[in-house]
């Protein structure tokens, strides 16, 4: 991980060394956690199949016993898609990013979705309470006619007491490339001290979200997606993204529960046609 120099001015800190190592694999049928290694405070839930509709899909819940992320920490979050998987990965709550009195804490993700994968990464949203830093980098790849929906959602902070902006740096860089390594898009933020400019950023809003439906078949979703983002009161833009490798949705809302459903709206399209898609190469196969 290469933290950007900014960070090296809070000095540093020791903290807990999290760990989440999870390999899913088509299992009779079901995508199931082949393989998992876990090191405190992450944890990782036995997978769920709550969804008659698609009973092999894997639902997975990424938990934490601190209760979010102190200063110090280093998490590391690594996530492989076999061939033919079907999964949608979330957290059980909010990521809290502590205060800090020195240093800074950073979590690295990495995403490997195998050939005719589909993955959903959807956490919910990072809360940076005042005086805390925090880099996140996120790493993608992407195997042939794979599909990954990344969801990524900041807080202006603790905005129940008043905590707005108050956080002193968090920075979240994210990069996602094909099977042989080509760089199909990056997207990075800064979010500095400077309340007036954050608040511009957000639109006034307490939540700034993006999602990143990552997909070779994103006209086939396209309309659907617009239809969806109209039906709701939500600041919202939609852009086709490099490479014509997807659509990014990008969101302003006070509501997490809004930012949520019109999340969880995207996924279902995405989902419906990526995996018929799939069902249709097999049968054709």
């Amino acid at each position: 991980m290469n933290v950007p120099n900014s960070f090296s001015r809070y000095g540093s800190a020791t903290g807990e060394k999290g760990l989440v190592r999870m390999e899913l694999a088509s299992i009779a049928g079901k995508t199931a956690i082949s393989k998992l290694r876990t090191m405190a405070p992450l944890l990782v839930q036995k997978a769920l199949y709550p969804d008659s509709n698609l009973p092999g899909m894997a639902h997975v819940y990424l938990m934490s016993s601190a209760g979010g992320i102190l200063q110090g920490d280093r998490m590391e979050i690594d996530i492989t898609a076999g061939s033919g998987t079907s999964s949608r990965i979330t957290t059980q709550a909010a990521t809290k990013i502590y205060k800090m009195d020195k240093g800074y804490a950073t979590q690295n993700i990495m995403i490997s979705a195998s050939d005719t994968s589909y993955l959903e990464f959807v956490p919910y949203q990072i809360i940076p309470f005042k005086s805390s830093r925090f880099f996140q980098q996120v790493d993608i790849k992407l195997g042939q006619n794979s599909t990954v929906v990344y969801s990524e959602t900041v807080s202006a902070g603790r905005t129940a007491s008043r905590e707005n902006f108050d956080f002193d740096f968090c920075s979240l860089k994210m990069m996602a490339r094909d099977s042989k390594g080509k760089v199909l898009f990056a997207d990075a933020a800064n979010l500095e001290p400077g309340k007036d400019e954050l608040e511009r950023l957000f639109g006034g809003k307490t939540l700034w979200s993006m999602i990143y439906v990552i997909t070779p078949d994103f006209d086939g979703i396209s309309k659907q997606i617009d239809a969806a983002i109209k039906d709701e009161s939500i600041l919202t833009g939609c852009s086709t993204l490099p490479h014509d490798c997807g659509l990014v949705i990008r969101m302003l809302d006070d509501s997490i529960d809004k930012i949520r459903h019109l999340t969880d709206a995207v996924a279902e399209i995405a989902r419906s046609r990526a995996l018929s898609i799939t069902t249709e190469a097999r049968a054709n196969s």
